[in-house]
C-alpha cells in the first residue's frame, strides 16, 4: 500500500484553532459561516484494540473499534464540527472541540448544508449515550434536525 503524510496548518489551544502564518490568508471568507469542520491528528492516541466498549461503558457489549468513535485509530485523524464565534486573522474562536490542548490541525472547512443529514439511523447504544451525555455540545444524535 502506498504511504501518505501530512502536514499540520495550525495548533488547538485552549477554545481557539491558530493557523500557521503560511495559511492564514486563506481563511478570508470563513468568517461569514456558523460552523466549521476542523480535521486534526490526534497526537496522543495509541493503537487500537480491535474490540471495544462505546466509551468505556462496561455495561456495552464490545464491539470493532471503527464502529465507534474512540482516538485510538491506525490512523488517529480526528473530525470535528465546531461553532465558529470569531475569526481574527489566522485564529479561529471556536465552541465544541473535542481535541486535547495541542492537537495538531490538519484542514478546516466551512459546514454547509451539503453536510446536514435529514435522518440518520443510529444504533441503540448510541442513542442510550447520548441521552447520559452531559456536555451539551456533544449531545448531537438526539437533536431533532
Amino acid at each position: 500500500m502506498k504511504s501518505y503524510s501530512l502536514r499540520p496548518i495550525g495548533v488547538y489551544r485552549k477554545g481557539k484553532v491558530i493557523i500557521d502564518k503560511k495559511w492564514a490568508l486563506g481563511l478570508k471568507g470563513l468568517e461569514g459561516f456558523s460552523h466549521v469542520m476542523v480535521f486534526f491528528w490526534l497526537d496522543k492516541a495509541h493503537k487500537p484494540d480491535l474490540f471495544i466498549h462505546p466509551r468505556g461503558d462496561l455495561k456495552i457489549s464490545k464491539i470493532g473499534f471503527l464502529a465507534t468513535r474512540t482516538p485510538h485509530r491506525p490512523n488517529p485523524l480526528g473530525f470535528t464540527v465546531v461553532k465558529l464565534l470569531k475569526r481574527e486573522g489566522g485564529t479561529l474562536w471556536v465552541e465544541g472541540f473535542d481535541g486535547w490542548d495541542g492537537t495538531p490541525i490538519v484542514d478546516v472547512k466551512p459546514y454547509t448544508k451539503r453536510e446536514v443529514l435529514e435522518k440518520c439511523k443510529l444504533p441503540s447504544w448510541v442513542k442510550k449515550l447520548d441521552r447520559l451525555e452531559k456536555d451539551p455540545l456533544r449531545k448531537f444524535a438526539t437533536k431533532a434536525r
